[in-house]
């Protein structure tokens, strides 16, 4: 008779987990986690172990997802009277490959101009008439080509004579 009672609860709670768990967002984190917790050890107490281990499974997952959540509401409100903002830690990796992105255009671009004037120094100090735009943008193309060969032959920075090669 315990054990019927046991198991129509479990059916119960089990419901009512999956319904909170099927939710966008659980507002309610503390209840959404006694609810998990103790359904799962109504689980175990029957036998049915899977079923705890996902049920509990879920439930971090959803705890990550809310913890998440929450710390990115409190890093985007700008608000300097927010106390949780400068507590928190976070990684928005969207935002870190933007800003990497951001990073690596500016760091080529940079690079290729520098590049350019080293080799028109070059050319002057060797007597020889610089490039005009054309023909400057034409040889910044060869060598950023040769510099992307060189790496994708994972030969860059080896000692290679890049204007031999």
């Amino acid at each position: 008779m315990v054990i019927k009672v046991k198991h129509d609860f479990v059916e119960t709670l089990n419901i009512i987990h999956r319904v909170l768990t099927r939710q966008d967002f659980v507002y309610d984190m503390v209840n959404y986690c006694k609810c998990s917790i103790f359904l799962s050890n109504l689980q175990e107490e029957i036998g049915e172990f899977r079923n705890a281990v996902q049920t509990l499974r879920s439930s971090l997952g959803k705890v990550i997802e809310y913890r998440e959540e929450k710390m990115k509401q409190s890093l985007d409100s700008n608000s300097v009277d927010n106390c949780t903002t400068s507590m928190s830690i976070t990684i928005d990796n969207k935002k870190i490959g933007e800003l990497e992105s951001k990073i690596r255009t500016v760091y080529q671009t940079w690079e290729g101009l520098i590049l350019r004037k080293e080799r028109d120094r070059a050319r002057r100090e060797g007597g020889v008439v610089g490039l005009d735009e054309d023909e400057g943008d034409e040889e910044q193309l060869e060598v950023k080509m040769c510099i992307e060969e060189l790496r994708n032959k994972d030969l860059f920075e080896r000692h290679i004579d890049v204007p031999q090669w």
